[in-house]
């Protein structure tokens, strides 16, 4: 979800009418006999009380509109799993477990990729560094043993330099492409 559709998402919502307390009540009861349209209006009526708890998350490292994704599934799940109890904070605990696993899981991701760039990095340093030493290309194993690794280990490293290399000049190209028609 692009900042623009979540910018036309927001727009939508304002013609949404919130559900009072009374119709929750009224839709959880036909919710729990299987009722698909009081399930679909639920969720509809809560999407801003989703979106007020999406906010409590900016600037954690996702955008709004991920943010609003994840707590309108968690809103989704909550009106499925709902048994007893109170609604409301049954489903902002399961909206804050979603969101909090969500920005948890993209640091993760995101510090992933700059370790392995990092690795690269030292990889491509020492490989320049031993070609200068040895007058020629270094082999795989002679970059594994400088680098206390096994070749394998080296080969997929090279594998993933490439990769993000074929990826960040595809994406130019584009780039350049689109610059060219507009």
């Amino acid at each position: 979800m692009s900042e623009e559709y979540y910018q036309m998402y927001l727009d939508e919502l304002k013609e949404i009418k919130p559900c009072s307390d009374k119709e929750r009540e009224l839709l959880l009861e036909r919710v729990a006999q299987g009722d698909q349209a009081a399930r679909a209006r639920l969720i509809e009526g809560h999407l801003i009380f989703a979106l007020a708890v999406a906010k409590n998350y900016r600037d954690q490292g996702m955008t709004m509109s991920d943010l609003m994704q994840e707590a309108s599934l968690a809103l989704t799940m909550a009106v499925s799993e709902y048994r007893e109890g109170d609604f409301l904070e049954m489903a902002k605990e399961k909206m804050t477990g979603s969101l909090q696993a969500a920005i948890k899981e993209q640091k993760a991701e995101q510090e992933a990729g700059e370790a392995i760039a990092a690795r690269v990095n030292v990889l491509q340093e020492v490989s320049s560094k031993m070609a200068e030493e040895l007058g020629r290309e270094a082999t795989m194993e002679e970059l594994a043993d400088r680098m206390g690794m096994t070749w394998e280990e080296i080969r997929e490293m090279m594998k993933l330099a490439v990769d993000a290399l074929s990826i960040t000049e595809g994406y130019g190209e584009s780039i350049g492409e689109d610059e060219e028609k507009g």
